[in-house]
């Protein structure tokens, strides 16, 4: 009996020792103070402040057309006998298109040279009625007044001979108008007539377009014409090419705007002397404004706007701190001039992680970064 007593003491000794170091060592463990937070990034996350060029562009999109293109008409009425060129065949200035029926144009300049010899005949009745009229008149054989008539009768004759021999250049000038030429050295775009065709006077045959030049059309807003001058630089992509850049030049500006947009266009020339690019083919670029060529730039994600105030984070000194800048507009792939705030080799997050606390301790995963604000 006694020895179980015993047995029960002791166990209740063990139970009542390891309470109280259980307790003396959560005491302890309250009494530690907690971890301070790091905020960890990795190398993407941070880009260095350098100073490198910036270029302020104004984006622009439009359909590239020809700069010089023409439309060939019949100048005289007739059967379209042939047609010599299709669709997508080169031309050379001066090249026959096509040839128009010489029947009607023939038979036009041949009544027109019997109004001529018609009207030579008259004039020679006329001249010699008036030279013997004219002795007459100086033997005063007839009145002055009858002579001012048959003078007069001369002066029509004469007259219709001067219409009728310019009649018969305009007659004489449809020959050669019944075959169509080339205006200049080009690209047949559209064929409007086929052969056997009957065609009026001013009729549609064949469209022509010179691909050597061609010319991109484009709008811009009334608050950026200010910057737009000719003989300004546009860099732009062609659907169907991929990554590859065209350049052009602003060569005019219209002097009025649209009504309703209020915007105004601008037209830029490409130089095509390879016959690359094709009218109608939708162009997007951008127009450069200015360059600045030692510009303090951070990309455009880096900065933040609470409150009225622009600021970025920035790692100084092992630590996240908060900078406010003055910033200006972004250039074509998001980046931002610095204007106050920042210093080259400063080293600042990129993009919004979140919420960030100043003075919080920075830590980076893996080597610091090596590229720049520029890339």
């Amino acid at each position: 009996m006694k020895r179980t007593v015993k047995i029960a003491l002791l166990a209740a000794v063990v139970v009542i020792a390891a309470g109280g170091y259980v307790a003396v060592r959560g005491k302890r463990a309250e009494q530690q103070p907690a971890a301070a937070p790091v905020a960890e990034f990795l190398q993407n996350d941070l880009v260095i402040v350098e100073p490198g060029a910036l270029e302020q562009s104004l984006p622009l999109t439009g359909s590239l057309m020809p700069l010089t293109e023409a439309t060939v008409k019949a100048k005289v009425a007739g059967e379209l006998v042939a047609v010599t060129v299709r669709e997508g065949e080169s031309v050379k200035q001066g090249q026959v298109l096509a040839k128009i029926d010489l029947t009607e144009v023939g038979a036009k300049v041949a009544a027109r040279e019997a109004d001529v010899a018609a009207a030579k005949a008259q004039l020679v009745w006329a001249e010699k009625n008036r030279n013997q009229q004219k002795a007459l008149l100086e033997k005063s054989f007839i009145s002055q007044n009858a002579f001012d008539n048959i003078q007069s009768s001369y002066d029509v004759a004469a007259a219709k001979t001067r219409a009728a021999e310019a009649d018969l250049v305009v007659a004489q000038k449809s020959l050669g108008d019944a075959v169509l030429v080339a205006p200049f050295s080009g690209v047949v775009s559209q064929r409007h007539a086929q052969p056997g065709e009957r065609i009026p006077l001013d009729a549609k045959v064949i469209s022509i377009v010179d691909l050597s030049r061609l010319q991109l059309e484009a709008s811009v807003p009334p608050a950026a014409i200010g910057q737009v001058k000719v003989g300004q630089p546009i860099s732009f992509r062609v659907e169907g090419f991929g990554e590859r850049e065209f350049i052009g030049r602003i060569e005019r500006i219209n002097p009025a705007a649209t009504a309703g947009s209020r915007s105004i266009s601008v037209y830029a020339v490409i130089d095509n002397a390879s016959g690359l690019l094709r009218g109608g083919m939708f162009a997007q670029g951008a127009l450069t404004l200015s360059r600045i060529e030692s510009a303090l730039a951070v990309p455009g994600s880096a900065v933040r706007e609470e409150i009225g105030q622009t600021f970025v984070y920035a790692i100084e000194n092992g630590a996240i701190k908060r900078k406010n800048v003055k910033v200006g507009p972004p250039d074509a792939g998001g980046r931002v001039q610095v204007l106050e705030g920042l210093a080259a080799g400063d080293r600042i997050v990129r993009v919004n992680l979140g919420s960030l606390r100043e003075g919080v301790t920075a830590r980076l995963s893996g080597p610091a970064p090596t590229e720049t604000a520029k890339q």
